[in-house]
């Protein structure tokens, strides 16, 4: 049965426990949302049921907001969220991490740091249409949404910190943002700071196994992003076709049903 626990910075984390303790090993899930909008909460019960199957015991984790709170603040307080699990749940147990989209990017960005830090490594990431860079957002991009004014956005807090967004009341400030190319505004830093916030291919030749996957229409991230992500050692990539950026709520699609096949697989090899 899944619970709810505070961490020490105000995050919120969802466990969902594996039904067998007998060797226990943990898996980190970051939801996704261009770090604007999303929940710990979003987390398709297909997904859960899968991990479920190979006891990995689910912790889906908050992270801040923007622009509530800058891209280096959303790194800072994730990296501070992850000790205090490693050290008061997962322990010297096994665990992965999952990353989806902006999640994606996140986890990335999280293991590079515990590289740094010598700590014990994830066995293996899953990224549903994450990044590496983010080079990308300052180009136009084509949205399924009709062009947004500023008028026509929902009134919503944007100086508080906010860990979670259960009903996606933010979605469309993002979308804004998107369509109006202002996210680099928006995560508080500037087109010549991009390049701080990019994982070099030296790096992730240091990072554990990767199984990624993307969608061949991705309207958000660039395909060549996930795809990509197949040069670390002992990695899988699998591209679906035209599907949309977040197609892993599409739980019923069959090629979302065998992505899940390829993943279980996956799981199984490492």
């Amino acid at each position: 049965m899944k619970t709810d626990f505070l961490l020490s910075t105000g995050a919120s984390v969802s466990l969902y426990p594996a039904d067998s303790i007998e060797q226990e090993s943990y898996l980190i899930y970051l939801h996704g949302g261009g770090f604007v909008y999303g929940s710990r909460q979003d987390i398709p019960k297909p997904l859960i049921e899968l991990f479920h199957e190979h006891n990995y015991t689910i912790l889906s984790m908050d992270y801040l907001l923007a622009p509530n709170s800058s891209l280096s603040e959303i790194i800072a307080a994730t990296w501070e969220n992850f000790l205090e699990l490693k050290a008061k749940v997962i322990k010297e147990h096994p665990y992965r991490i999952c990353g989806r989209s902006a999640g994606g990017y996140l986890m990335m960005a999280l293991t590079k740091k515990i590289f740094a830090e010598k700590l014990p490594m994830p066995e293996s990431l899953i990224n549903f249409y994450g990044y590496t860079d983010l080079a990308f957002i300052e180009a136009s991009r084509q949205t399924t949404q009709p062009p947004l004014s500023e008028s026509l956005l929902p009134k919503i807090e944007l100086t508080e910190k906010v860990w979670d967004d259960p009903q996606f009341q933010r979605y469309l400030f993002y979308i804004y943002a998107l369509q109006q190319q202002k996210l680099t505004e928006v995560y508080g830093i500037s087109s010549n700071q991009l390049t701080d916030y990019a994982l070099p291919a030296e790096e992730l030749q240091l990072f554990p196994p990767v199984f990624s996957t993307a969608s061949s229409t991705d309207e958000e991230v660039p395909f060549r992003y996930s795809k990509a992500l197949k040069k670390i050692p002992d990695s899988k990539f699998i591209a679906v076709y035209d599907l949309p950026h977040d197609f892993l709520k599409e739980t019923d699609d069959d090629q979302v049903q065998m992505v899940f096949s390829r993943l279980n697989t996956w799981l199984n090899d490492h």
